[in-house]
């Protein structure tokens, strides 16, 4: 795999390649040819990003990302024309005020997309998350999915607004978003194996957290690592 650090606001260009990112710009616009694999897994005290990414024909992404905030506030854009599949795979903690506005614009046909975002807000930590799916007139053959959601570890609150603007009758676009407490019985019944309330929790979240990405064992052991070393 190999490691590329972002410093200043340009244009990657990337085909057929395995990337380690790491973004410590305001801005930055990928553009994807053919079969791309991209990790990007950080702490960020105080992040704002907005990120572009464009889809060439037959191009393919896979983009998993893990991030441990206080503060955020970015924007994600995903632009695709014709012919290109992408899965994104977004898991973060919020510890702060964490605001995500997250745009897909399909403009031709035959594109699958599937955007998975997984939040767990912590100490004062809440999530504002804007889910946008914006599909030109007359295009087909389009499949979108949307997954937004968040696990409520405090007490504040938090929003999921989706807006579906599909123009087109000759393509499936469906959004789901729950934002729920961490489950009572899956507590209880990791408590009656002998785990604490505390243990049993952060077990939960570290499933929930890394089920949500597609990436190997070693990788999730590397991830553990930053979420118990918090």
């Amino acid at each position: 795999m190999n490691k590329l650090e972002v410093t200043k606001e340009e244009i990657l260009n990337l085909k057929d390649n395995v990337i380690d990112l790491d973004i410590s710009v305001p801005k930055l616009i990928i553009n994807i040819e053919g079969k791309v694999l991209i990790n990007e897994f950080s702490k960020k005290e105080n992040e704002s990003l907005e990120l572009i990414i464009n889809m060439k024909e037959k191009s393919s992404l896979v983009y998993n990302r893990f991030q441990v905030h206080n503060i955020m506030n970015n924007k994600i854009t995903i632009n695709q024309d014709n012919d290109s599949n992408i899965i994104f795979n977004y898991s973060f903690i919020a510890k702060d005020k964490c605001h995500l506005d997250f745009k897909s614009n399909l403009n031709g046909n035959n594109n699958e997309t599937e955007i998975n975002v997984k939040a767990v807000t912590e100490n004062d930590g809440s999530v504002t998350i804007i889910s946008t799916a914006d599909t030109k007139p007359k295009i087909e053959n389009n499949n979108m999915l949307e997954n937004i959601r968040v696990l409520i570890l405090n007490d504040e609150e938090s929003v999921c607004i989706p807006n579906l603007l599909v123009s087109s009758n000759e393509i499936a676009v469906n959004h789901a978003c729950t934002i729920s407490n961490i489950d009572r019985d899956s507590l209880f019944y990791l408590e009656s194996k002998g785990l604490t309330e505390d243990d049993a929790t952060q077990l939960i979240k570290n499933g929930y957290l890394l089920g949500n990405l597609n990436i190997n064992d070693e990788l999730k052991k590397d991830i553990l690592k930053m979420i118990e070393g918090e």
